[in-house]
């Protein structure tokens, strides 16, 4: 067994250290250095430790460790005996690209792809927009912020150091009522839970069901309640965004693709954006319809600056 390189003294407090280690952690280590080829950099930032510690504990396992510059050690060719268990450790609980897991293992990316898609294990998708590493704000923060200390978005956004706009979009997929703005505050009745308003619309519910589009009422982050997004069709994109007058966002709500991949649909079908800024059709209708039934009163008849419409 290689001994501890200069730099890297094992002490009583280092010890002591690595026994808090669980060993779940120490078996996954091991595995991930010798099973799948792992570097000791990578390992920790697997494992969030620092690698002197993984050095420490992998030949305190008794293994051996490749000398710097040596290179990682091969892992087992494995093209035909990819499990899925495998795959989903790798590309799920560590966050590994297709490109880096055919690395790691000696395969093709395409080949990642490809048995991703047949055990049904759902791809991220990529960019600052990705569904599952977007900014978010959680329930429990929304509720002691928004709702119980009653916080203006802005404010919210402010102590939680993001946007106003994420707070109000994070308000609106997690179900918070997002209450309307201005000053005096609106009627309540201006309040709204968007998902909800969003699949009580006769029409919209007909043309998702027209398009095999799945009613999910329960409200959170668009990657848990659409595991497997149905694809964004021209025909489907048409009919929210035109017939419908629904918004980005909104369509993002209930087809669980996120606002960038619409925009780019829209513009490959040749359909204008609207402006930015104001309400979308969808919205305009449902805001003359609480008019119609709110008390008269000029405070609830201003512009209202809460909704993302």
């Amino acid at each position: 067994m290689s001994v501890a390189r200069a730099g890297e003294p094992f002490t009583a407090s280092t010890k002591e250290a690595d026994s808090t280690v669980t060993p779940e952690i120490v078996a996954q280590i091991v595995r991930l250095y010798s099973e799948f080829g792992l570097s000791t950099y990578r390992i920790a930032e697997q494992v969030k430790l620092d690698r002197q510690r993984i050095v420490r504990i992998l030949r305190r396992e008794g293994v051996t460790i490749a000398a710097r510059g040596s290179g990682r050690p091969r892992p087992l060719k494995v093209v035909d005996g990819l499990s899925e268990e495998t795959l989903r450790s790798l590309y799920i609980d560590h966050w590994m690209s297709s490109i880096e897991i055919g690395r790691t293992l000696g395969i093709s990316d395409r080949t990642v792809r490809s048995r991703l898609a047949l055990w049904g294990i759902e791809r991220r998708t990529r960019g600052s927009f990705d569904r599952h590493d977007r900014t978010d704000v959680t329930p429990e923060e929304l509720d002691r912020l928004y709702v119980d200390k009653e916080l203006a978005a802005s404010e919210v956004g402010e102590e939680l150091g993001v946007s106003g706009r994420v707070v109000l979009q994070a308000g609106h997929s997690h179900g918070v009522p997002v209450r309307a703005g201005g000053s005096p505050r609106p009627s309540k009745i201006f309040d709204i839970q968007l998902i909800e308003v969003l699949y009580d619309d006769v029409d919209v519910r007909q043309i998702l069901t027209a398009h095999g589009i799945p009613i999910v009422r329960e409200p959170g982050p668009i990657w848990q309640r659409f595991l497997n997004p149905k694809p964004l069709t021209g025909e489907l994109v048409k009919a929210l965004y035109v017939e419908c007058g629904l918004a980005c966002f909104h369509i993002e709500l209930l087809t669980g693709h996120p606002v960038p991949t619409v925009l780019r649909r829209l513009d490959a079908l040749g359909i204008a954006r609207r402006g930015q800024g104001g309400r979308s059709p969808f919205m305009q209708r449902w805001h003359a319809q609480q008019r119609a039934t709110a008390p008269t009163s000029s405070s609830d008849c201003k512009q209202n600056q809460g909704h993302i419409d």
